[in-house]
Formats: structure tokens, C-alpha cells, sequence
């Protein structure tokens, strides 16, 4: 799934209907983000049940077990923010896409857990095919179980410095990260470096990483979870670590552990396809015509 979307950008104009009784219509730039925002959840909302039916939920909210005050990026339709919150933790969730945060909001409501949100976004149109997403300071922050904040994991330094603020987090949770196909018109997205989701997703989670060292407890863990190669031997495992070591090499975080649960993509009509990268020393390795399995992958590091 591309970011860039650049036949779209050049090609394609919303188009608004407008009645006389009607609103001034949102520039075309801000009615495709909302469209393709509610695209995106509706589509991720299919692939979550899978992973849901295949119990990745339970299974990442383990990778934590022992961690209860945790930050989690991005909220998806909320399944895994109510496996934190199942687990006995508190979380504070980090989501750019407003209908993702609401789709979580009354998931964890009808489950009895106290929710609240906190809105900060203002998108403005920068001509017709770009926007810019303006976040205001986060203010009173309520005492609750689960807390949603409307932010970016990426671009949020207002965020970043609100979170260096507070008490110092157990964990972070990120796991899974994704990202609608408007994302690629905001103009704070250098398409030089991040022209489809997956350049996107490492560029996260290098900030992720900078970020965990300044607000993890000493002793605390960030679990980065991709979909990826099952990593079946210490060759691929020892590969996987040292990406990480990467990420996090400025950074005083410790890569420590590598593991895995099979994973099945999801094959219902409207799921969000996932677009898959393999180790070439794996692919010389397999008889002709097969392809490596699939793993949900976890890697932990610590903070010393």
C-alpha cells in the first residue's frame, strides 16, 4: 500500500455535492484524508478480526505481561488496546486517525473500562492535494484506565514533550503499524525517504525508539511486533536483532530477545492486503516455487 499515491494526487479530485441547506464543503485535499482515514479502518477492521480469531492480541499483550503502565502506538479498531487493558494494564495510545480512536473508544467503553479522548488535530488544505495536520498542547490530561490521544508517532514534538512530562512508562507497545493512503499528501512526509507504508513504518519506529529512551523506567521494554518471515533459524533470528540494534543504536536501549507466532493473512473480501519483504539468503534456501512462512515477530529491548 503506497503513501505517495501519486496517480491519485494528479489525477483524481474530490469531488463535494452541495445544496443550497448544505455546509461549505472541506477542500479536496481534507475530504480524501477523512475518506481514505474511514478506508482505512474499514479495510483494517477485517484484518484485526483475523488476527483476532487467531488469538495475536493475547499473545502481544503478553510480550508485556509484567509492564502495566504502557504506551501503546496507534489503536487500530481497538483489539489490542483492550488486551493491554484485559491484562490489568493502563494505557496511554497514541492515534493519527480520529476514526480509529473512536472505533477504540467504544470498544474499550462497552467492555466497562474507564475511556477518554483527547482531540488536538486541526488539518489545513495546502492547495487541492496536500495538508498539513496542527496539534495543540495536551492540557488536563483525566484520570482514567485507557487515555487516546489524537497524535503522530512521527511528527508530534508538542506530544513528545507532554510524554517527557509524565511518570516514567513500564512499556511500549508497538506493534502492527499501518497507515491510510492520504498520508503521503501531508506535507510534513518527505516522500523522498518514505515513499510507500513500509519506509513509513521504519521511520516510526526509529522515533519510537529515540523516544522510549527518554520516557521508559529504567528496567522498561519497547516490543516492536511486524508481520515477517518466520524467523525458523538463529541465522534469521541473529538478522532480525541486529535491524533492531540498528533502530536503537542511538540510543542506550538494549535489543534483547527475538519471538514469533505464526500468522495467517486474512483472505475475507475487503481486507487490506500486506504487502511482504523476505531475506534473500531464505529464498535461495527454499525449493522452487515455495515461499518462506509467515510469523507475527516480536523484539524486545530494554531500557538499562
Amino acid at each position: 500500500m503506497s503513501i505517495n499515491s501519486k496517480k491519485r494526487r494528479d489525477s483524481k479530485k474530490a469531488k463535494v455535492k452541495v445544496t443550497r441547506n448544505s455546509a461549505p464543503p472541506k477542500p479536496p485535499a481534507l475530504y480524501q484524508l477523512d475518506r481514505l482515514r474511514k478506508d482505512y479502518i474499514k479495510s483494517w477492521g477485517i484484518n484485526s478480526d483475523g488476527h483476532l480469531a487467531q488469538g495475536h492480541y493475547e499473545w502481544m499483550a503478553a510480550r508485556v505481561d509484567g509492564f502495566p503502565r504502557t504506551l501503546e502506538i496507534g489503536c487500530g479498531v481497538g483489539h489490542s488496546t483492550l488486551a493491554l487493558l484485559a491484562q490489568g494494564h493502563t494505557v496511554v495510545c497514541i492515534e493519527e486517525n480520529p476514526h480509529c480512536i473512536a472505533a477504540t473508544q467504544k470498544r474499550v467503553a462497552s467492555h466497562g473500562y474507564s475511556v477518554a479522548v483527547i482531540s488536538r488535530e486541526k488539518p489545513e488544505s495546502v492547495g487541492d492535494n496536500a495538508y498539513r495536520l496542527l496539534y495543540s498542547d495536551v492540557e488536563n490530561a483525566p484520570q482514567v484506565v485507557c487515555l487516546l490521544i489524537e497524535g503522530d508517532a512521527l511528527n508530534d514534538p508538542k506530544l513528545e514533550a507532554w510524554l517527557e512530562r509524565q511518570p516514567k512508562f513500564d512499556s511500549i507497545a508497538c506493534w502492527l503499524l499501518g497507515t491510510h493512503d492520504a498520508r503521503g499528501h501531508n506535507i510534513a512526509i518527505d516522500l523522498a525517504t518514505m515513499p510507500t507504508s513500509h519506509e513509513h513504518r521504519i521511520y516510526v519506529q526509529n522515533n519510537v525508539y529515540e523516544v522510549a529512551d527518554r520516557i521508559l523506567r529504567p528496567g522498561g521494554i519497547l516490543t516492536v511486533i511486524d508481520r515477517t518471515e518466520t524467523p525458523s533459524t538463529q541465522a534469521l533470528i541473529e538478522k532480525t536483532m541486529e535491524h533492531h540494534r540498528e533502530q536503537a543504536s542511538v540510543t542506550s536501549l538494549v535489543v534483547q530477545r527475538v519471538d514469533h507466532v505464526p500468522y495467517v493473512a486474512s483472505e475475507e473480501k475487503g481486507a487490506m492486503p500486506m504487502l511482504m519483504t523476505f531475506a534473500e539468503d531464505a529464498q535461495q534456501s527454499l525449493m522452487p516455487g515455495t515461499v518462506p512462512t509467515m510469523s507475527l515477530c516480536s523484539t524486545t529491548s530494554v531500557k538499562p
